[in-house]
Parts: C-alpha cells; structure tokens; sequence
C-alpha cells in the first residue's frame, strides 16, 4: 500500500510502502493496513489511532484515510500544525 508519511524527525514527506495483512488465508480476503509498520515510537505510544478525511474540490470527490499517534511526549511534527509524532496518509 503507497503511503505519504509526514515524520517528525524528517523536514518533508516521504512515499513509502505500508504493510497490510489478511483477515483469513484465502485468496478473496480482505487486507488491512498495517501503520505500525511505518510509524516510529512504538515503546512510547503503541496506539495506533485513525480518521477518514472526505475533500471536495469541484465535481471530484477524494478520500483519505489517516494513521497518527497521539501522546504529549512525542515529538512535535515540523510539518503539521498541532501534530506531535508521525502522521501517515
């Protein structure tokens, strides 16, 4: 799965590949992401958390969904306002 990630120990965002994994052995299963993969601070905050974010802009209709951390001890992120950790896109 391509993915932006916006680190916080990093000054722009980078393409990178998350991992997803399947619900059952079989071919038709359906594939979750897996942004453990990708987010760094794992032993600080192990929580995953996630939103979907909806972006009209004239007829086209664009769906985001969105992986972070959220913990007062991380690290503030350089790019996104408010944010502290890793965001993933």
């Amino acid at each position: 799965l391509r993915c932006r990630l916006y680190s916080a120990s990093c000054c722009r965002p980078q393409q990178v590949t998350m991992l997803t994994c399947c619900a059952s052995l079989s071919r038709n299963a359906t594939r979750y992401p897996v942004a453990e993969s990708v987010l760094q601070d794992a032993v600080l905050q192990p929580y995953v958390h996630n939103c979907q974010i909806t972006v009209h802009e004239g007829r086209r209709t664009y769906r985001y969904c969105i992986f972070f951390k959220w913990h007062c001890r991380l690290r503030a992120n350089a790019m996104l306002d408010k944010f502290q950790g890793d965001v993933v896109v």
